[in-house]
């Protein structure tokens, strides 16, 4: 064995550049099945548009050529996959010149129970999104009515959800097994169940007294 190879890493002169920058994604894009419906094609060329997200405006240019060499895909199914994620609202594209300005999107859905009343799309711009993200869960878990917030961003209505435009208000019909347990209504339920064994033991302890005598 070579003897340089064989020396303990540690003395060895290594010296390059190691980029430890990542991204991540939402993780509704696979639990809303959103990933499996644009495919992977549209799914590496949106990474790669992100990839390039200027860190405060999340605008980005790279070229066709450049998309294609990050993504292994050839010029019509990149070409393709650009047309889906606009689409889906994944992506904005402005023209400028001869050339195409990116702005990569995420898309969330709001939830109730399993049923999805709307989905929130917003900008994919690296220095704001933590905290826009918190701001826009504070909003949709608290019903917090915060005009800023729902500014930013875009609302599509979930399947058979209508905007009613005069309160601002999305509405539907939901069975009543589709509107899931608040936290009051199940500790409600835990305490009369604990009543219940409770009651349950005194009459146990009450029949045992009887029979004793």
């Amino acid at each position: 064995m070579d003897r340089e190879l064989a020396r303990p890493v540690g003395e060895l002169d290594l010296r390059g550049d190691l980029d430890t920058t990542y991204q991540t994604q939402q993780r509704d894009m696979f639990t809303s099945g959103l990933a499996a419906s644009i495919g992977v094609n549209a799914f590496a060329v949106w990474h790669a548009i992100k990839s390039h997200a200027d860190f405060q405006t999340g605008e980005c240019w790279p070229g066709i050529r450049r998309l294609m060499e990050l993504t292994g895909l050839s010029t019509d199914p990149t070409q393709a996959a650009i047309k889906k994620l606009k689409a889906f609202h994944l992506l904005r594209v402005s023209k400028r010149g001869r050339r195409n300005h990116y702005v990569a999107r995420e898309r969330m859905d709001v939830r109730i129970g399993k049923r999805v009343i709307c989905t929130v799309v917003i900008d994919y711009i690296p220095a704001l999104m933590r905290d826009k993200l918190a701001a826009l869960k504070a909003a949709a878990s608290e019903g917090l009515h915060d005009a800023d917030v729902w500014a930013q961003v875009e609302l599509l209505p979930g399947p058979g959800m209508t905007l009613n435009a005069e309160s601002g208000n999305y509405q539907s019909r939901m069975r009543v097994d589709e509107v899931p347990e608040t936290a009051a209504e199940i500790a409600g339920k835990v305490r009369k169940a604990s009543e219940a064994k409770e009651k349950l033991k005194g009459l146990a302890e009450e029949m045992r007294a009887n029979r004793q005598r």
